[in-house]
C-alpha cells in the first residue's frame, strides 16, 4: 500500500461523508486531515475517483465548506490521491457560507 503521508487527498467516511485535505496520519479506518473542508455536494464528477481526477466544475451547485485546521475521522472506507487539476479547483472554488 502506498503511503500517502502528507498528500492531498479525498476522505469518504462510510457516516462522516466526504472530505478534502492533507492526509497527517492513518491508522485503520482512522485518519487525520489538515486544512481539511467538507464536500457535502458537487458536480463535475460522477463519483469520488473522478472528482480527484478532475475536480469540480464552476457552479452554483457544489458546497464545498471552508477549510479547518484539522480533523480526525473515525469512518474512512476510501482514501484517493487528488490530482493537480482536482486541488486547484476545490482550493480556488468560493467557500459555502450559510445565509440567512
Amino acid at each position: 500500500m502506498r503511503d500517502l503521508t502528507g498528500r492531498k487527498v479525498i476522505a469518504r467516511g462510510v457516516q462522516s461523508g466526504v472530505y478534502f485535505g492533507t492526509l497527517v496520519d492513518r491508522q485503520g479506518q482512522e485518519v487525520e486531515l489538515s486544512d481539511v473542508c467538507n464536500i457535502w455536494r458537487w458536480r463535475g464528477a460522477v463519483n469520488l475517483t473522478e472528482l480527484a481526477s478532475r475536480g469540480v466544475t464552476q457552479n452554483d451547485y457544489n458546497r464545498i465548506t471552508a477549510p479547518i485546521e484539522s480533523i480526525v475521522l473515525t469512518d474512512i472506507c476510501e482514501i484517493i490521491e487528488c490530482s493537480e487539476d482536482c486541488i486547484k479547483s476545490i482550493e480556488e472554488y468560493p467557500k459555502w457560507q450559510y445565509r440567512n
